[in-house]
């Protein structure tokens, strides 16, 4: 059955925002795909093709790299996080052993002194040692975390781990952030492309 003319003609206009929703769409995912593949730079018609990121990933882990140094990672960062630890249990713990394990059952065995090592004796001596160790933990903590501030170079790391990423894992993790945000924008595609057809079959209509 023949429909009737003005309705042929307004079946022909939603052709217009079905396409352009269509158009949109592909067009906002291939852009997507086009950001990591081709994975190795293609030759076509004069143009070479690669996908943004195999294409930038250099460039990418020397930026992400510097970011992470100076934004993540100040100066003294390290050192700060290091003397937030609190050392004084594992002093304590550790002047205990050094005089109850170790040097109590030594000083027993001397003669005519071991009679001397009874508990109080113990315990002075416990205090003396932890408070010697407190006194020399700051400064210790000092050098080590300013040595070890040296010997991490965070730019240097970081730099080389983006490096070293494999392709197909670069985009797995970059994929899994961005999903939504992906996604979202393959459906704004698919709206504009909407809004665009109704544009053009309003304008068609009214040319009518």
């Amino acid at each position: 059955m023949d429909l009737p003319e003005s309705l042929q003609f307004l079946l022909f206009l939603a052709i217009f925002p079905l396409v352009g929703a269509a158009i949109g769409w592909l067009t906002n995912r291939l852009a997507i795909q086009m950001l990591f593949r081709p994975r190795r730079p293609v030759r076509l018609a004069g143009l070479t093709f690669q996908g943004l990121i195999p294409r930038r990933q250099s460039d990418l882990a020397v930026r992400v790299a510097g970011i992470v140094e100076t934004e993540l990672f100040n100066q003294h960062l390290i050192q700060e996080e290091i003397r937030k630890i609190d050392f004084q249990p594992h002093i304590d713990q550790l002047a205990r052993n050094l005089i109850r394990e170790r040097l109590a059952p030594k000083l027993r065995q001397i003669p005519l002194f071991g009679n001397l090592v009874n508990e109080s004796f113990l315990v002075s001596l416990n205090r003396m040692v932890r408070d010697s160790l407190a006194r020399e933990t700051e400064p210790l903590l000092q050098r080590v975390s300013s040595e070890v501030e040296k010997k991490i170079a965070v730019r240097r790391i970081v730099e080389e781990r983006i490096h070293a990423f494999d392709l197909d894992q670069l985009e797995s993790i970059v994929r899994t952030l961005a999903h939504r945000e992906f996604r979202s924008i393959e459906i704004l595609g698919a709206v504009i492309g909407f809004a665009v057809g109704l544009v053009q079959a309003g304008l068609l209509l009214l040319m009518q």
